[in-house]
């Protein structure tokens, strides 16, 4: 379809591809370890802060449908800050979100795929991430895309598994062992109140159908549709095995293993158990880290393309077309794990300090929303997040409390980090782009949002 001799995208999106869409990178390798070290330190209590933290989840995906609704085809946060808070924070918001994120969690993607493939085929788990994330080279260089197509298969592959060895293990059918009753609380009450930040990992990326919205049908209705019924199958799913695991399973083997989903699956059903969750681990994994490696380098040429970063990363592979620059670079935060020795304790590290990041990007898209609620009043806004501020405000508070009760190390660490990105953002702002640093930048400066944002008369 053509308007004004412009080629639109087609709307072809329903719901289910939706679903699929915001579910497929949050089911990764990350988070099942996560879910289960969580389980394992705090024990079956563990499902009070998972269900608080898909609430807080909902509550932000509402900020979410209502920006992808009023700049449809948007980069998410970087692109709503752009024109709420200006270049800075549209900068920093994208450092901190994605360039943490792959360097920590998508890092630890390809390094749980290969604990599992050591203990499943004898590999050495370093091998296997390093050939993982060649092939990952190879794949993004040349432009294959064809494999992104496989990842809802192999999401609903491994969704389907935790559930079955979840409702198995509590029902207690077929099992290899007996369940055991477990408190539920066996370490106190501050355990439960301090592990929000593991429970909204559960659900963070949930997000990434928004930047899908021009090719969505109805996207105001199966945006916030897809990515709540989203955030209630993980959660239901993520709690089956959960609940389960402990009950096979001592917590403290649980919160020390490396690979505790596998302990928790062969404890359940031996080696077919075992058999089974590892390959589907291995597979998350590598399609979540392959899923970096094909989102980031496109944000940072985006954000390179209008000189919000150094030019080298707008470059083109002559042959090829891809952004070979950029992908380098997700190459290089890909690779930082295989400097360190890799255990729980450091894959649990790196997951908090990308969950801190990414809270920051969640309170930045929040506070975005009241921004251009005040600024905007009359941008055309298909979806409105009902009962506004207030959904804006306890989100926003509960995700602050989620980043102070994290790790001292994990929250060190992403603090150091996200100091620097500031730090960069400001200067390259002020001294390089010679722009206010937090004057937000008008729509009809942003050459691809200028003819998608609407206003009612």
């Amino acid at each position: 379809m053509t308007t004004n001799n412009q080629v639109t995208l087609k709307r072809a999106l329903g719901f289910w591809q939706c679903f699929g869409i915001s579910v497929g990178l949050v089911v990764a390798a990350t988070t099942v370890v996560s879910l289960c070290n969580y389980f394992g330190s705090v024990g079956p209590a563990f499902i009070i802060p998972a269900g608080v933290a898909a609430f807080t989840c909902i509550l932000v995906v509402m900020s979410y449908a209502e920006l992808s609704s009023a700049i449809p085809g948007a980069g998410m946060v970087v692109d709503y800050t752009l024109i709420a808070m200006g270049r800075t924070m549209s900068i920093f918001s994208m450092l901190a979100g994605y360039i943490v994120l792959i360097s920590t969690a998508g890092a630890c993607e390809t390094f749980i795929a290969g604990m599992c493939a050591e203990e499943l085929f004898g590999i050495h788990y370093k091998v296997f991430a390093g050939i993982l994330v060649a092939l990952f080279l190879i794949v993004n260089l040349v432009g294959v895309t064809a494999l992104g197509k496989s990842q809802i298969v192999l999401t609903t592959a491994k969704m389907a598994t935790l559930a079955a060895l979840g409702i198995g293990g509590l029902l207690h059918i077929f099992t290899a062992s007996d369940p055991q009753p477990v408190e539920f609380a066996p370490y106190g009450w501050e355990p439960v109140l301090t592990a929000m930040g593991g429970g909204i990992w559960l659900y963070i990326g949930i997000e990434y159908v928004c930047p899908m919205s021009e090719e969505v049908i109805k996207p105001e209705k199966n945006i916030p549709k897809a990515m709540i019924a989203g955030i209630i199958t993980i959660f239901v799913v993520d709690m089956l095995f959960g609940e389960a695991l402990v009950r096979y399973v001592p917590l403290d083997i649980i919160a020390t293993s490396d690979v505790p989903q596998l302990v928790g699956a062969e404890a359940m059903y031996g080696f077919a158990g075992f058999t089974l969750l590892a390959l589907a681990t291995i597979c998350s994994g590598a399609s979540a880290a392959n899923s970096h490696m094909a989102g980031v380098p496109r944000m940072l040429y985006g954000l390179a393309r209008e000189g919000m970063l150094p030019k080298i990363f707008a470059y083109i592979h002559p042959r090829f077309r891809t952004p070979w620059a950029a992908i380098f670079l997700a190459v290089a935060c890909l690779s930082i794990p295989f400097f360190i020795n890799v255990d729980i304790s450091s894959i649990m590290t790196f997951i908090s300090m990308a969950c801190v990041a990414w809270l920051c990007s969640y309170i930045i898209v929040q506070i975005d929303v009241i921004i251009l609620r005040k600024k905007m009043p009359n941008m055309h806004r298909p979806f409105k997040t009902p009962l506004y501020p207030l959904p804006q405000v306890i989100g926003i508070l509960i995700c602050i409390w989620a980043i102070v009760t994290q790790a001292t190390s994990a929250l060190i660490g992403a603090g150091v980090i996200l100091a620097v990105f500031f730090l960069y953002a400001l200067i390259w702002v002020k001294f390089v782009m010679k722009q206010k640093c937090f004057e937000a930048v008008p729509v009809e400066e942003v050459e691809h949002l200028r003819d998608k944002i609407k206003f009612d008369e």
